[in-house]
């Protein structure tokens, strides 16, 4: 593999941007290759201008006098008549404070140096790049390994209380050792704990939880006392490991960052030497070793101190376990998913078909039976079934609701249960601090409207109907009629609150915005659902409305603020700066396809639902169906935005919510 594309390869996605653009700088070299070969082919030697002479006896001066730069050159006094000098890499202190680089070419007078020119300050730009990231991300690292410090001494003054709670001899100040992470050699010593820090922290037992003041105090689950318990000690420590392992990680990443782009330096320059048959890889190298790329060791030292402190404390100092924790290996891939996946997609194919051939054959299209048990309805002998078919459907959802709460570990545990968290989070919105799982998930039970009415279905059915002979009085119910408005709105209300969460603590009028669209979703559903029980011109109208408000705003956040389409002032126009996708039509193609499936709302207001060729409740299948099709193009999209939002920020590993909070000078809790 070329070096080209095992340096993408190797890239951490979130951080694209901030690499060298090697392939770029591959591009100039190939035009300054291109160049000398046509020059070759020239049988004269090149003219030489008075004007170059003079820039070149210029150059000569000023490389004799070399007291007032800081610099890197490929010029040594002891064999200055064997090698001639062909850069000058002068430092400039930037704004910043990461120190910025400049290379002077010292060819600027030969035919076609307008592109060797432009190679060294496209490489100084990208070099100052990498330089000026890497510096803001160990500035980073350092504060964060000094928090992780604090979050330390917090719990080992804590694991004190905790085994001296009982003890009736007072604990000493310093009974528990702690090797602090930022340490030097020299002062590698242990650190007594001192209990006195518990009287300025707050533990966080549900971090994922909790309202600004004054709800804090109803809702959250930080504790104002100090009647800490284990269980609690439990949780903290858990909190701590997971926040030692992710920062592992971005150390890991930045080692590898810091590499790859001194590696590709060396590459781009070598090759430059090989193209133009100069010797000014050699300076520029010089130059690199000694820059803040190669010097800094922080991440070194930090990678090594993190280990230590995690093996001993997180791994009982079995260090092949403490690693195994902190360099997990990449699973193996299995290809079982895939495979029942095809085969239940090929069963439902089939049954589709079969399903779609009984309806045609049996001129079965007005039947409200073809939904459900439609042979044994339309069979003689299977008449005498009715009571047990009639249970088959609420025997499937049985065994469902059973497999996603089954506590063994079987089929998928983790993944079950951390539905049932998202889910949870849902439900009790806006007691919890709503993150990307939550607003995500509560999007999709937005698209389940029809499902949660089948459910409502289910319950009158089964509870107070007569399904042994198949009939029920649902819809002669006033409750039921209540329920039929009252439940489908119930996971935009899920979303509406998240979003008076999200605004309330991100002081954005954003999320506001975003919660607004769905009162109006709300708005426009109940509307919709009147008209269809009461009927009339007047509903109609107002349902209509309601119902084309919706559908324009839900539209435009959909393109707009969810998929991050439609910048005018965009590279790529009337889409985003960076896609995914190698063909910009698909995005269009998708933006029109969201549209009309949006329309697909309109149905009920426009009496499409009874057509003379369809069944209400095969129309209600082919809308639901629809539906889920539109969500699936929602969700691939949504979800490539807000990788593309990481990478804007350089986000690349997950952010731990630490288990204490500390107080300030004022006594302000800091979380």
């Amino acid at each position: 593999m070329k070096f080209g594309k095992e340096f993408t390869s190797q890239m951490v996605p979130e951080w694209e941007e901030a690499y060298m653009q090697y392939n770029h700088l591959k591009t100039i070299l190939k035009e300054i290759l291109i160049f000398r070969r046509l020059r070759q082919n020239q049988t004269s030697p090149p003219y030489k201008s008075p004007q170059r002479v003079i820039l070149s006896e210029r150059h000569s001066l000023y490389r004799a006098f070399s007291g007032l730069t800081n610099r890197v050159g490929n010029y040594n006094e002891e064999n200055s008549s064997d090698t001639e000098e062909v850069i000058l890499v002068s430092e400039i202190q930037h704004q910043e404070q990461c120190m910025h680089y400049q290379t002077m070419f010292f060819r600027s007078w030969e035919e076609g140096a307008e592109n060797e020119i432009v190679f060294f300050k496209r490489l100084d730009d990208e070099f100052n790049k990498a330089i000026c990231f890497y510096k803001r991300q160990v500035d980073e690292v350092v504060m964060e390994a000094e928090e992780l410090n604090k979050q330390m001494d917090a719990l080992f003054a804590l694991k004190v209380r905790i085994n001296f709670h009982t003890s009736s001899t007072p604990p000493n100040s310093g009974l528990s050792p702690l090797d602090e992470i930022q340490e030097t050699p020299e002062r590698n010593q242990t650190k007594m704990v001192s209990l006195d820090i518990l009287n300025h922290i707050k533990i966080n037992v549900t971090p994922e939880s909790g309202l600004s003041p004054p709800w804090r105090t109803i809702f959250d689950g930080t504790k104002s006392d100090l009647s800490f318990s284990k269980r609690e000690l439990r949780t903290a420590q858990a909190k701590l490991k997971q926040a030692f392992v992710e920062f592992h990680r971005k150390l890991r990443l930045l080692k590898s960052y810091c590499f790859l782009n001194q590696l590709a330096i060396s590459k781009i320059m070598k090759k430059y030497d090989k193209v133009t048959s100069r010797n000014a890889s050699k300076a520029y190298l010089e130059m690199v070793k000694n820059s803040y790329l190669s010097q800094s060791d922080e991440v070194v030292k930090l990678m090594e101190r993190v280990e230590s402190a995690f093996i001993t404390h997180f791994a009982n100092a079995n260090r092949s376990l403490g690693m195994k924790d902190l360099r997990p290996r990449a699973k193996k891939d299995k290809h079982g998913v895939t495979f029942f996946v095809g085969c239940f997609f090929g069963c439902l194919i089939s049954l589709v078909v079969a399903v779609i051939l009984t309806i045609r054959a049996r001129d079965l299209l007005k039947s409200a039976a073809v939904p459900s048990n439609l042979e044994m309805e339309m069979d003689e002998r299977t008449l005498s079934f009715t009571t047990l078919t009639e249970l088959v459907p609420l025997g499937l959802f049985s065994v469902l609701l059973l497999i996603m709460i089954c506590p063994l570990n079987i089929m998928y545990r983790a993944s079950r249960f951390f539905l049932i968290v998202n889910l949870w989070h849902c439900v009790c919105a806006p007691l919890y601090k709503v993150t990307f799982p939550d607003f995500f998930l509560g999007d999709q039970l937005t698209s389940q409207v029809q499902l949660l009415r089948t459910v409502k279905f289910y319950i009158c059915y089964y509870g107070w109907g007569d399904f042994k002979r198949r009939s029920n009085t649902c819809n002669q119910s006033s409750l039921y009629e209540f329920l039929n408005i009252f439940i489908p709105i119930i996971p935009y209300w899920f979303r509406l609150l998240q979003c008076m969460r999200q605004a309330f603590e991100q002081k954005d009028y954003g999320p506001a915005m975003n919660g607004l669209k769905y009162l109006s979703t709300i708005v426009a559903v109940v509307t919709r659902t009147l008209y269809v029980q009461r009927r009339g011109t007047i509903m109609r109208i107002i349902a209509a409305s309601s119902s084309g408000v919706a559908t324009i705003f839900n539209t435009y956040w959909d393109v707009v603020k969810d998929w991050g389409l439609l910048c005018k002032d965009s590279k790529n126009p009337w889409l985003r700066d960076k896609l995914m996708l190698p063909s910009k039509s698909v995005y269009f193609v998708v933006m029109v396809m969201n549209v009309i499936l949006r329309l697909a709302w309109m149905q009920t207001v426009l009496d499409f639902h009874e057509t003379p060729w369809l069944h209400q409740s095969a129309m209600i299948f082919v809308v639901a169906s629809l539906e889920i099709v539109r969500r699936g193009l929602w969700n691939f999209f949504r979800v490539e935005n807000e990788h593309l939002n990481n990478v804007g920020k350089f986000r690349a590993v997950k952010s731990i919510p630490l288990p204490f909070s500390y107080e300030d000078e004022q006594g302000t809790m800091i979380h």
